[in-house]
C-alpha cells in the first residue's frame, strides 16, 4: 500500500524535487532581499510534491486523503501533546536553575492568551501539514520499507535539515547574524534530532500524520509560551534565554540526548 510500496525512483524524485526547489528559492532571495517573503513557499513544497507523486502513481486523486486520516491512534495523540510540553517545561526549568532565565512576573500570559494558543493549534497544524504530508506522510514510510525505521528516521531528518539549510542561512545573513554558517549548522542539528521523536510519533499510528502535525503545533506553542519564539512575544512564562553558551542552546543539548533515546526505541522496534 502506498507509500510503503513506493520505489526508490519515487523516493529519489521526491528528494530531488524538494531540495532543488528549496535551494532555488533561497538562491533567488539571496540575490534579491526584497523577495524574502517567498521563503514561505518552502512550507508547502514537500506536501505538493508528495501529493503529485500520489496522483501520478494511482492515476487518481482519491487516494490523497489516506495518510491524513487513516490510522490515527490515541497513543500517538497523547504523545504528540505531552512530549512537546514536557520538553519545553524541562528546558525552562534548566534555564531557571542555571540562572539563564527567570519568571516573567511582570508580564505573564493572560488566560485569554492560553485560549488563543489553544485555538492557534489548528492554524499551526495546517501550517505543519504543508510539510508533514511529504516528510512523515510519504518519505518516512517509504524509506522504512527499504531501510528500517531508525535509518529512515535519520535519512528524513537529514533531508529535512538540508531542505531548510539554505533558507536558514539566507535569513541569518540578511538579519545580520555574526556567523550565519554556525547558525545554520545548529538549526540543521535541531531538525535531525527532532526527526527522531517525530518518527516515533508516526510509528505509533497505522499510517496517519495527524499525530505528527499535532506534535509540531504543540511544540511551537509550548516553546512560545515558555520563552517566546520572537522578541516581540512579551507575555511569556519566563524571560531570559535557552542558551548554554554562545549559539549552543539547552534545546539542542536536550534534543540530541532525546534523539539517542528515541534511536534506541526505534532500533528495538525494527
Amino acid at each position: 500500500m502506498w507509500p510503503k510500496n513506493a520505489s526508490k525512483s519515487h523516493i529519489i524524485t521526491f528528494t530531488a524535487v524538494t531540495l532543488l526547489a528549496s535551494w532555488g528559492i533561497a538562491y533567488l532571495v539571496a540575490n534579491n532581499a526584497n523577495q524574502i517573503g517567498i521563503l514561505g513557499m518552502v512550507m508547502v513544497i514537500p506536501t505538493i510534491t508528495a501529493i503529485s507523486l500520489n496522483i501520478i502513481h494511482h492515476r487518481s486523486i482519491f487516494n490523497i486523503y489516506q495518510p491524513v486520516v487513516t490510522g490515527t491512534t490515541r497513543k500517538s495523540l497523547v504523545f504528540a501533546v505531552l512530549y512537546p510540553i514536557a520538553f519545553a517545561a524541562l528546558t525552562g526549568v534548566i534555564a531557571l536553575l542555571t540562572g539563564k532565565a527567570e519568571i516573567n512576573s511582570g508580564s505573564l500570559p493572560l488566560p485569554t492568551d492560553y485560549l488563543l494558543h489553544l485555538v492557534g493549534i489548528v492554524l499551526f497544524m495546517v501550517m505543519a501539514f504543508g510539510e508533514e504530508y511529504g516528510w512523515r506522510g510519504f518519505l518516512l514510510p517509504a524509506l522504512s520499507e527499504h531501510y528500517g525505521k531508525l535509518t529512515a528516521a535519520l535519512l528524513v531528518g537529514a533531508v529535512w535539515a538540508l531542505y531548510h539549510a539554505p533558507g536558514s542561512y539566507v535569513t541569518a545573513a540578511q538579519l545580520g547574524a555574526a556567523n550565519p554558517w554556525l547558525y545554520t549548522l545548529v538549526q540543521m542539528l535541531l531538525l535531525i534530532a527532532r526527526s527522531l521523536p517525530l518518527a516515533y510519533c508516526y510509528f505509533q499510528t497505522k499510517g496517519s500524520i495527524i499525530g505528527v502535525i499535532l506534535f509540531r503545533a504543540v511544540w511551537d506553542i509550548a516553546h512560545g509560551l515558555v520563552l517566546g519564539q520572537t522578541a516581540g512575544e512579551a507575555r511569556t512564562i519566563l524571560t531570559g534565554s535557552y542558551f548554554l553558551t554562545g549559539v549552543i542552546s539547552w534545546e539542542l543539548v536536550l534534543s540530541l540526548a532525546a534523539a539517542v533515546w528515541f534511536a534506541i526505541k526505534l532500533k528495538k522496534e525494527a
